[in-house]
């Protein structure tokens, strides 16, 4: 299912310095080998770096934040 290669891809992307920006540089090569629908992988294209960024860095503060109340 596509749904879950588009998950899979921003899970990635938010995780992993070098394939964001091969993602962001060139996206063809970073979306070889995944399972897209041309709609997906036409948004995936348009994803625009400061909002994954802005995204990644929100994640990593409420993550933060929980490590915090647990520990």
């Amino acid at each position: 299912m596509s749904q879950d290669a588009v998950s899979q891809i921003i899970g990635r992307a938010v995780t992993d310095d070098e394939f964001r920006a091969l993602l962001f540089s060139n996206p063809d090569e970073a979306l070889q080998g995944y399972e897209l629908s041309n709609e997906e992988a036409a948004a995936l294209k348009v994803l625009k770096q400061e909002d994954l960024e802005d995204f990644s860095a929100k994640l990593d503060a409420r993550i933060t934040k929980r490590r915090l109340w647990r520990g």
